[in-house]
């Protein structure tokens, strides 16, 4: 039984190109995913797919599989986050995979990203908007910066009603 995890993220990377007889060096955004093998936690490689389409991604994992001689006959699951490239019933690159190798995989998605949507925006609704990647503007998100510091203590429950909106 092989299962392969797949995470990537999108990383500013210097390339040098030669232009003429000089080389200039350019920054570009590339995608790059990192592979696990389980049940074992082995960590198998990475890959830089040519974008971040699901195909490019599916294209990209089935060469990653194919140089590394994985026994496909083996592959029942594939897990990874959430989003949509990954995810998408028609489209997505665990579909593309499951065409790909002509069978149904276990799909394993990440329930801590699914729940960190919805948890953002339950802070914004009680808290308000943030003012910058690691900011807070409301006295919640305020306050988390001491909490490091701040004693445990005992409390008592609240019944409380939420607003609609």
């Amino acid at each position: 039984m092989i299962i392969i995890f797949f995470d990537g993220r999108k990383d500013t990377t210097l390339e040098n190109i030669k232009e003429g007889l000089k080389f200039y060096r350019r920054s570009t955004t590339q995608e790059h995913i990192s592979l696990i093998e389980e049940p074992e936690s082995k960590y198998l490689g990475h890959i830089s797919p040519s974008g971040s389409s699901a195909k490019l991604i599916k294209d990209s994992i089935v060469n990653f599989i194919a140089t590394k001689n994985i026994d496909t006959q083996k592959f029942v699951a594939v897990g990874c986050d959430g989003t949509a490239v990954n995810t998408g019933i028609k489209g997505g690159a665990i579909r593309l995979l499951e065409k790909e190798y002509n069978k149904p995989l276990q799909w394993l998605i990440c329930l801590l990203h699914a729940n960190e949507l919805p948890l953002r925006h339950l802070l914004i609704h009680l808290d308000g908007s943030t003012t910058g990647p690691k900011a807070f503007s409301g006295p919640i998100g305020k306050a988390l910066v001491n909490c490091p510091t701040l004693p445990v203590v005992a409390f008592e429950k609240l019944d409380v009603t939420l607003p609609n909106s």
